[in-house]
């Protein structure tokens, strides 16, 4: 099932649907939540009931009439991962000889670094370059979110607590990464904006392998990013054991496995206000997020 949020241009409520035949179906009419973690919650009532509704002669909502929203909008915890492709590793170690430690962590263990849930935002929805910075780096990722609560989950165990896949860009504010510890990571990943997804999460059983899907980043319809999730280094349920050992994951919460090679990090060709990212995920989709200069609104005092 493609499980994903939207809201009635008319302003209406945001609510929980499902894609039937392209057409966006509300699953409150049916009385199931109308947030994503309380569907989630669920389990497998949530998806049997919700089947069930697109079983019948429901036709749904055109994509056209409706604004798409992150699928979930608040995720408790956003756990990504660097560095989790080689030829990603090499790039950064040319280029900064600063990234040789995250290398040498790297051969041993996942890196592993929070995303602040304050930087979501929905897969069409503008990006700010920020007024602070103009090195502004795009990351197209795959992700996946938790089903349930979980934790000390053995490798073999992972998948029953994985409840689906979507897509991320993990953008990225990259003079302030290399500001080091502790810019690396938080200040130079959590930026409001910069954690466009969806935009929808397919459930797990519609994904036959999560490690052999092809993904594939455009800026202005370039390709720059061409890679398949068989190369990952630490694949989805490896990173479930590992996150798990540490803390309880949650239903909801939205771990980004790592993006390939290709990024602005080896050109320095950094993104500038018109430019737009997509970023393609087979048996997923695709989000798209044009880039504005951050807006003088975003000042709050």
């Amino acid at each position: 099932m493609k499980l994903l949020r939207f809201k009635d241009k008319s302003n209406q409520q945001t609510r929980v649907g499902a894609i039937k035949d392209k057409n966006i179906v509300d699953l409150s009419q049916v009385n199931l939540p109308t947030d994503m973690i309380d569907f989630i919650n669920l389990g497998d009532k949530g998806l049997e009931t919700a089947k069930e509704f697109l079983e019948s002669s429901i036709v749904g909502i055109s994509p056209d009439d409706v604004f798409i929203k992150s699928p979930i909008k608040t995720p408790n915890k956003i756990l990504a991962v660097g560095l989790n492709y080689k030829k990603h590793i090499e790039e950064a170690k040319d280029l900064k000889d600063h990234h040789s430690n995250e290398v040498e962590l790297q051969e041993q263990y996942p890196n592993i670094f929070n995303k602040q849930n304050s930087s979501v935002n929905d897969p069409y929805g503008k990006v700010h370059r920020p007024n602070a910075s103009d090195w502004l780096d795009y990351e197209g990722e795959m992700g996946f979110i938790m089903g349930k609560e979980c934790r000390h989950v053995n490798y073999d165990e992972a998948s029953d607590c994985i409840y689906g896949y979507t897509i991320v860009n993990d953008f990225t504010i990259r003079d302030w990464q290399f500001r080091g510890p502790p810019h690396t990571m938080t200040m130079g990943k959590s930026w409001d904006t910069h954690c466009p997804f969806g935009p929808v999460i397919v459930t797990k059983d519609e994904i036959d392998d999560p490690h052999k899907l092809s993904l594939k980043t455009f800026v202005n319809d370039e390709e720059r990013q061409n890679t398949n999730t068989s190369l990952m280094i630490y694949d989805c349920y490896t990173l479930v054991e590992y996150l798990s050992t540490a803390f309880t994951l949650m239903p909801g919460d939205l771990v980004p496995t790592g993006t390939p090679e290709g990024s602005a990090l080896a050109t320095q060709n950094w993104l500038v206000p018109g430019d737009k990212v997509r970023v393609e995920i087979e048996n997923i989709g695709y989000i798209e997020n044009e880039i504005i200069q951050e807006p003088s609104s975003t000042k709050v005092s």
